[in-house]
C-alpha cells in the first residue's frame, strides 16, 4: 500500500522483485496506491480503499484498517508487507505457518502486551471486516482509545480470534537485531540474523540510509557503520 510523497515507486517496484525471488507459491502482488506513476507495468495496482479517517493526517497508519475492508476485491490469503522492508530468504513458510490464523509480528518494544507491528501480517480476507466497519463508524473513538493503528488492529482481533505472533527468528528489526550495542557501533558492522527472511525498517534509518552508514533521527545523527550487504537484496 502506497500513498503521499514519502516513497516513491522504486519502493514498490523492489519490494515486488523482492517477493518474486522469494516466493515460491503461486500468487497475486497487489500495490494499492494513490499513484501509479513510476510503478512497474507488470504490478498490478488499484485504487486505495474507501476509508473514513476523521481528523487523522492522511499519512497516518491508521490507513491500513482498510486492509480489513469487505470492499478489498481479494479473495483467499493475504500476506500484508510494509513498503520499507528487505526479504532476505524464502517467505513460503509465512503461509504454511498456523493456517488461518491471524499472523502478525510482536512489536518488540512491547513484548507480553498483545501488541503486534504491522510490517508483516497475514489473514483471511473475510475474517475480520468488522473491525473495518467498527472503525469506520467512529473512528474518532478508536483514536481516543488507541495510541496506533497496529496496537488497535491486534487487540480487536484478539477479543475474537487467537492471535498468533510470528516466530522471532523469521522477521527482525534492522534497528534492534543487526545494529551492536552504542559502544561497538564504532567498530562493527550491522550484520544479517541467523535465519532472517523479513528484515524491517521501522523508523529511520530506511534500508539505502543503512547501507551506507547515515542514520538521522529527529535532527539526531547517530553512529551507523555501513551495511553493503543489504544491497544484495534491496534492488530489483
Amino acid at each position: 500500500m502506497k500513498w503521499g510523497t514519502v516513497y516513491g515507486p522504486e519502493y514498490v517496484n523492489i519490494l515486488h522483485a523482492m517477493v518474486k525471488r522469494h516466493l515460491s507459491l503461486e500468487h497475486d502482488f497487489i500495490c494499492f496506491t494513490d499513484d501509479r506513476t513510476g510503478i512497474n507495468k507488470d504490478i498490478e495496482c488499484r485504487d486505495l480503499p474507501d476509508i473514513k479517517l476523521g481528523s487523522a493526517p492522511n499519512f497516518a497508519g491508521w490507513r491500513k484498517i482498510s486492509t480489513l475492508s469487505p470492499d478489498l476485491g481479494i479473495e483467499g490469503t493475504i500476506l500484508f508487507l510494509d513498503l520499507d522492508l528487505i526479504i532476505t530468504g524464502s517467505i513460503d513458510f509465512l503461509f504454511d505457518y498456523k493456517p488461518g490464523s491471524f499472523c502478525i509480528i510482536e512489536n518488540w518494544s512491547q513484548m507480553n502486551q498483545m501488541t503486534g507491528n504491522s510490517s508483516v501480517y497475514r489473514y483471511e480476507s473475510d475474517a475480520h471486516n468488522d473491525i473495518f466497519e467498527h472503525f469506520n463508524n467512529d473512528c474518532e473513538d478508536v483514536y481516543a482509545n488507541y495510541k496506533s493503528s497496529q496496537l488497535y488492529m491486534t487487540r480487536k482481533v484478539a477479543e475474537k480470534h487467537k492471535v498468533e505472533f510470528w516466530p522471532d527468528k523469521w522477521v527482525r528489526s534492522f534497528k534492534r537485531h543487526c545494529i551492536p550495542n552504542r559502544f561497538f557501533r564504532y567498530f562493527i558492522k550491522p550484520k544479517l540474523p541467523a535465519e532472517c527472511s523479513i528484515l524491517v525498517f521501522h523508523g529511520p534509518p530506511k534500508p539505502l540510509e543503512a547501507a551506507v552508514g547515515q542514520w538521522e533521527n529527529k535532527g539526531k545523527i547517530r553512529k551507523l557503520l555501513p551495511s553493503p550487504w543489504i544491497l544484495d537484496h534491496w534492488k530489483e
